[in-house]
């Protein structure tokens, strides 16, 4: 008889157990096994409390039942494992009962899942904060911080006009008088960005003496990873997956890690294997982990629509994190593949309407080498397709690539039968992305002279709103990440995305003009930031604007916020 994959939860104790139709596995939230000592050698305690299971799609192997399981404390007699312990007393005579012997290859394959089994389908790992549960003051615990993190002047903006997280308004222009500044409504930290940083100085606080690790960047922002790094914090990758040494042994710091360190993985997500490693040392990647729940919202939606037969086509970056982790998800589930553009679409629409099986597999890997799941069959996997994105992209290009594969496939296969073939799932983009760039919209319509968008030069939603100025002001659109790309009132450093360069190392920033022409009064700039950036750069970039003109062409900061104030209460 086969081995049958069972897992029950504990309640309230970050405790599950695991059987092999008959032993129950008791196991802790980090993955680690709760095992007895026997005549046989490691084993499951016979006597662990059982009650009511549920079946769930295990995704591959055998099936899975969950269940409540009693109550703790554990017995006395039990040890703590981690699977990894476990593989290396596996080639001893002797060590493994033949129960755990025959269920670890099950259990590491399940690895990545094994710290989430409470979790239900329509339950997320961190779902937003309520406004009362908020904890901002962790990260603003000193002066620094708060230069980091906290701006009168956005702080008005976003009560006068943030008065609807989806919806957004008319922007507000701010006079300090030879300068002023149009702000959007919307701009900066979304929901799931103020999560992860959260988690991550909570992380620290609560863990001193401790080694804490971020999977890799927390957010796409440099000055909040830098923030973070001062304060003790390592990253086991780069944001491109290339993992990190040890400055102090030389050694990776993934071949160091372990179960008495902290690991928080960030506003992206995880890779399952990056995930199953973790859990298979022994680490508690469930406590601190911040992936926000509108990637995790994609993640869902990706393994629906592949449990209905459809091939998930991924519309993003393939270097970035995010499609890293959604194509990841993804591809466990079924066939599955990452398109960047509507370039790499058309190539897709090449794959399908090409008859000769083998010229499919021909035009797959000349295209989409390293960028499809394992074993994909274009000639079988390219009849029924589904769309999914990654969330920080510009709608517009999202939607005309849905509607383009629509339309190969109503060619191919006629509109009577389309809704076999493409799944009408709407776009999968955040809603931060989308109010972000329609309250840009609004802010250019108000025909500003130039424009500023701040933020990490590998954030990819900040590119798509200097994509949006530098269409409608060309040059007089600029991609600075702080105050200090600022030069002069005549000069500035524009930076380069970085997010574009497939491998090669990022062109370095270059100087540009700045504030020049023949400029009619006051001078207008609009300052829009990307959903990772603090709000105290837009005021640190406002004050050394404001600092490079003459001392009595400009307000003074205390009666232009008293101004606003008035306005805001009228």
């Amino acid at each position: 008889m086969p081995w049958r994959l069972q897992e029950f939860l504990v309640p309230k104790t970050s405790v599950y157990q695991i059987t092999m139709t008959g032993p129950i596995f008791p196991i802790r939230h980090s993955g680690h096994l709760l095992l007895e000592n026997t005549a046989q050698g490691l084993a499951a305690p016979f006597d662990w409390p059982c009650s009511r299971t549920v079946e769930l799609d295990a995704g591959q192997g055998p099936p899975v039942l969950v269940g409540p399981a009693g109550e703790t404390p554990l017995p006395a007699h039990l040890q703590e494992f981690a699977l990894q312990d476990l593989q290396q007393l596996a080639p001893q005579p002797g060590r493994l009962s033949p129960a755990l012997a025959a269920a670890l290859p099950i259990l590491l394959a399940h690895a990545h899942r094994l710290p989430y089994l409470d979790l239900a389908d329509h339950h997320y790992i961190y779902p937003f904060r309520p406004e009362a549960e908020r904890n901002r003051d962790v990260y603003r615990s000193d002066a620094k911080a708060l230069g980091i993190y906290q701006s009168e002047i956005c702080e008005l903006v976003k009560r006068a006009r943030r008065t609807k997280e989806r919806t957004a308004a008319e922007p507000v222009e701010i006079d300090f008088g030879a300068v002023r500044y149009v702000l959007p409504s919307h701009f900066g930290f979304c929901l799931g960005v103020q999560n992860a940083i959260e988690r991550a100085y909570e992380a620290l606080s609560e863990n001193k003496g401790r080694r804490v690790f971020m999977l890799s960047d927390l957010i796409h922002n440099p000055t909040v990873n830098a923030d973070l790094t001062e304060r003790g914090l390592n990253y086991l990758q780069s944001d491109k997956g290339k993992p990190l040494a040890n400055p102090a042994t030389g050694n990776l710091w993934w071949d160091e890690v372990n179960a008495s360190d902290v690991v928080i993985l960030p506003a992206f997500g995880a890779t399952l294997a990056d995930k199953a490693r973790l859990v298979a040392r022994g680490v508690d990647v469930r406590t601190y982990d911040a992936t926000c729940m509108l990637v995790e919202k994609v993640w869902k939606t990706a393994r629906r629509l592949s449990l209905e037969g459809f091939t998930i086509i991924v519309h993003g970056k393939a270097e970035h994190e995010e499609t890293k982790t959604t194509f990841s998800h993804a591809a466990h589930t079924g066939p599955a593949l990452i398109i960047r553009d509507m370039a790499e679409a058309e190539a897709l629409i090449g794959i399908i309407r090409e008859a000769n099986p083998d010229q499919k597999q021909t035009l797959l890997q000349q295209h989409f080498a390293g960028k499809h799941s394992a074993g994909f069959d274009p000639a079988a996997h390219l009849d029924r397709l589904a769309v999914v994105n990654q969330t920080t992209l510009l709608r517009n290009e999202t939607l005309a690539i849905m509607q383009r594969l629509e339309a190969a496939l109503a060619e191919k296969f006629g509109s009577e039968t389309l809704s076999d073939h493409f799944s009408s799932q709407k776009d999968t983009l955040c809603y931060a992305t989308q109010v972000n760039q329609e309250a840009l919209a609004k802010a250019l319509a108000k025909q500003p002279d130039f424009a500023l968008v701040v933020g990490g030069t590998n954030s990819s939603n900040t590119w798509q709103l200097f994509r949006l100025c530098q269409a409608g002001l060309g040059e007089r659109a600029t991609y600075l990440q702080n105050e200090n790309d600022i030069l002069s009132l005549g000069e500035i450093l524009h930076h380069p995305y970085a997010g574009n360069t497939h491998g090669k190392a990022a062109a370095p920033a270059a100087s540009k003009p700045f504030l020049s022409g023949n400029l009619q009064g006051p001078v207008r700039i609009l300052i829009s930031t990307g959903a990772s950036c603090p709000d105290g750069l837009v005021e640190r970039i406002i004050m050394r604007i404001n600092g490079l003109f003459p001392a009595g062409s400009i307000r003074s900061h205390r009666d232009v916020l008293a101004e606003q104030e008035a306005l805001l209460k009228k």
